[in-house]
């Protein structure tokens, strides 16, 4: 019959680390051990435990500060755009023709929220002056109210070469937009503003600051419109 093989008395390196984690107030214990203990560093040298805690520290509060930086940032461009907004919805409200309520779309979208490049395109015709030099047969826009447009009345995101030619020319090199079906059952027309940025308008945008300049813009379309005569252009 053989006999029992002896158990091992070998400490391995797995044994050390279960132990530490069952004990993790072991070096608080035995403080001395941190000043002997050392770690290789980047540069080849070794530097202490304690040393690169410290630096470890160092790196995450380094960390936390560009993340408090970047939301404040962002805290403060987002009030910005909030201030854009409840000044064009002011002056949208007060606006005393078709003329002053263009020039505040390309005031405020372009200038204040710094986008780069605004088109109102209306597919309806009136007496109007103003809105009459927008109109375009709405079969030219077809394709991108399919497409686009059929099941929302809001599209962010990018377009493609054929599509974005309607709404902006190659100089503006607009690389994502943000189109808005104007009138909803009436379908008056189509407010499109892009951006540089390709990142600027994504799919899952929030339209919170969009619908009430929405509202206000169909019902001044529809007031400063002769219904009359207005008529869609095929």
């Amino acid at each position: 019959m053989s006999e029992a093989q002896p158990e091992s008395n070998t400490i391995t390196e797995a044994d050390v680390l279960a132990y530490l984690n069952e004990h993790p107030d072991f070096l608080n214990n035995h403080p001395e051990l941190l000043s002997k203990m050392e770690l290789a560093h980047y540069n080849g040298g070794t530097i202490s435990l304690v040393e690169r805690q410290l630096q470890i520290l160092r790196n995450k509060t380094s960390m936390q500060e560009k993340d408090i930086a970047k939301l404040i940032a962002t805290a403060k461009h987002n009030e910005h755009i909030y201030k854009a907004f409840m000044n064009l919805y002011m002056s949208l409200i007060e606006c005393p023709d078709s003329e002053q309520m263009i020039y505040l779309l390309r005031a405020i979208l372009l200038e204040q929220i710094e986008l780069d490049g605004m088109k109102l395109v209306l597919f309806i015709a009136s007496s109007d002056e103003h809105t009459a030099k927008l109109v375009e047969p709405r079969n030219l826009y077809q394709d991108v109210l399919v497409s686009r447009l059929a099941k929302d009345d809001y599209y962010f995101g990018r377009l493609k070469k054929q599509e974005q030619a309607l709404f902006f020319n190659e100089e503006q090199a607009i690389k994502s937009v943000a189109l808005i079906r104007l009138g909803g059952q009436k379908d008056m027309g189509i407010l499109a503003f892009g951006s540089i940025d390709e990142q600027h308008f994504q799919g899952d945008m929030d339209t919170l600051f969009l619908a009430p300049m929405v509202k206000l813009i169909n019902r001044l379309l529809l007031d400063f419109s002769t219904d009359e005569k207005a008529v869609e252009l095929a």
